[in-house]
C-alpha cells in the first residue's frame, strides 16, 4: 500500500485578507477563509492532519476573535465529525491525529478524539505553551485540548521526527512556538508539504514576501518561511498552505500556483 492524501474542507470563515497577507491591496478585501484537514493513508495506519473548528465555536470563541474572524457562514455539515461520517469514518478509524499547531481553528475538533485510541501528536513547545495557559487567549482555547493534560500526546522535538509512511514532521516556529509542517512523499504526485499556518496563503509566498498580522514571533515566522522555501525548492514540493485552496508547486527551479482539490472523491497518490 502506498501513501495517499485526501483534502477535507471544514467550512469557511470570513476575514480581511490583510490579516493573513499584509499587503496594502489586501486591506478591506473580505476573504472566504477555509478551515482544512487532510487524511493520509499509510501502510502503518491512517493519519488525520488537523481538525478544524469546533461545532461549538460560536459559543466558545471570545467576542474579539469573532469580530476579526466571522463564523456566520459555517454550516453544521462542515465540522470534522460530520465530514468524516460522510466518508464512513469515525474517531476510532485513525492511528494518529497530528496538529500543526493548537489554535482553535485547527484544534477545535480535537476533543472528538478524547476517548478514541488515536495517538495525538504535537510539538513539545506547543504543548508546553498551552499547558501553561489558564484562560482562552490569542486564538488558543483550552476547551479544545484540556484532555491532553491527562491523555498525554506524543511530543515532537525541534529536530522533527519521521513517522508512519516515511512522513516527516518539521518544526517551523513563528506563527506559534510549536508550529509544524508535514512533509510526505507520494508516488505519483511527488513531495507535498502541508504547512498549517507556517504559510497561511499563497500570497504570502509572492515577491516581496508578505507577512501576516497574526503571529507569535515575526522574526521566527520569516526564518521558518525561508526554511520552508528551501525544503520546497530542494524537493520540488507542492506546498499546501494552511488556509487556501491554491498551492505552490515547485519544479525545475521554478514554481507555479496550482489548485488543490477538496472534493471527497479526489485522492492524491
Amino acid at each position: 500500500m502506498s501513501v495517499t492524501l485526501r483534502g477535507v474542507n471544514l467550512g469557511y470563515m470570513q476575514l480581511d485578507l490583510s490579516l493573513l497577507s499584509n499587503r496594502e491591496q489586501n486591506v478591506g478585501v473580505t476573504y472566504q477563509c477555509p478551515a482544512l484537514a487532510y487524511i493520509i493513508e499509510t501502510p502503518e495506519g491512517r493519519i488525520l492532519w488537523e481538525t478544524g473548528i469546533s461545532a461549538q465555536a460560536r459559543q466558545e470563541w471570545l467576542p474579539e476573535w469573532q469580530e476579526a474572524v466571522s463564523l456566520a457562514n459555517l454550516a453544521p455539515e462542515a465540522f470534522i465529525e460530520r465530514r468524516l461520517a460522510t466518508m464512513g469514518l469515525g474517531p476510532d478509524d485513525f492511528r494518529y491525529v497530528v496538529l500543526g499547531h493548537l489554535h482553535t481553528d485547527h484544534a477545535g475538533g480535537l476533543r472528538l478524539f478524547e476517548d478514541a485510541g488515536a495517538e495525538i501528536v504535537v510539538h513539545e513547545r506547543e504543548y508546553a505553551h498551552v499547558m501553561a495557559m489558564q484562560d482562552a487567549a490569542d486564538f488558543f482555547n483550552p476547551v479544545d485540548w484540556a484532555f491532553l493534560g491527562s491523555k498525554k500526546p506524543t511530543l515532537v522535538s525541534d529536530a522533527g521526527t519521521e513517522m508512519a509512511g516515511g512522513i516527516r514532521l518539521v518544526h517551523l516556529p513563528g506563527h506559534t512556538p510549536g508550529q509544524m509542517a508535514m512533509q510526505l512523499q507520494l508516488e505519483n504526485t511527488g513531495t507535498v508539504l502541508l504547512t498549517s499556518d507556517a504559510l497561511y496563503h499563497h500570497d504570502n509566498y509572492a515577491e516581496p514576501v508578505a507577512a501576516p498580522q497574526i503571529y507569535w514571533d515575526l522574526d521566527q515566522w520569516n526564518s521558518s518561511l525561508n526554511k520552508l522555501t528551501k525544503i520546497a525548492q530542494e524537493s520540488d514540493a507542492w506546498v499546501f498552505p494552511g488556509h487556501d485552496d491554491t498551492g505552490i508547486a515547485h519544479f525545475d527551479g521554478k514554481h507555479e500556483l496550482r489548485a488543490i482539490q477538496f472534493t471527497p472523491e479526489h485522492i492524491y497518490a
